[in-house]
């Protein structure tokens, strides 16, 4: 299974790290929590990171991870799981939160895909740092990029560029 990640170009040095997670709480989970948030596909992975951008990192060199789940890696389904699926688009993220720290603790598997808040339709893919599996995680590219200029909108959004 291919899973997507971004991040910013300065933390290329430790693509994997979850010490932002384990800081920083998130849709699912807790701060402490050491989890790896994913996505299904890169235009999900780049619109997920997006929606986290300041206008003023607009500029700032990213890199665009594709990575492989070792052979024999299983990810449980958010819904399949006995616990119940939690109100994952409250503006309240506690119940999603409880249920990724839940699953993060107890599970045996390395991924739990869940449903995005941007698009319902694709899932990101929760990566637990637990896991045995978790440090065969490989990664196949690495590509910098910059979001480009026409994402953002409204008065402080830079000049148009010529020829398009």
């Amino acid at each position: 299974m291919i899973v997507w990640r971004v991040i910013r170009r300065e933390f290329a040095d430790a693509p994997l790290s979850v010490e932002g997670a384990k800081s920083w709480p998130g849709r699912w989970h807790s701060a402490g929590t050491a989890i790896l948030y994913t996505a299904s596909t890169e235009s999900l992975a780049l619109l997920e990171k997006f929606v986290h951008l300041a206008l003023e990192l607009r500029s700032i060199p990213h890199i665009k991870l594709k990575i492989e789940l070792p052979p024999g890696a299983v990810v449980e389904e958010m819904e399949s799981l006995a616990a119940g699926a939690p109100d994952w688009r409250s503006d309240d993220p506690s119940a999603a939160r409880a249920f990724g720290d839940e699953w993060a603790r107890t599970a045996k598997s390395l991924g739990l895909s869940v449903p995005s808040v941007l698009s319902s339709s694709e899932r990101n893919v929760l990566l637990r740092a637990a896991s045995p599996l978790y440090e065969k995680l490989q990664i196949v590219s690495a590509d910098e990029f910059l979001y480009d200029e026409r994402m953002w909108k409204g008065e402080n959004r830079a000049a148009p560029r010529r020829g398009r």
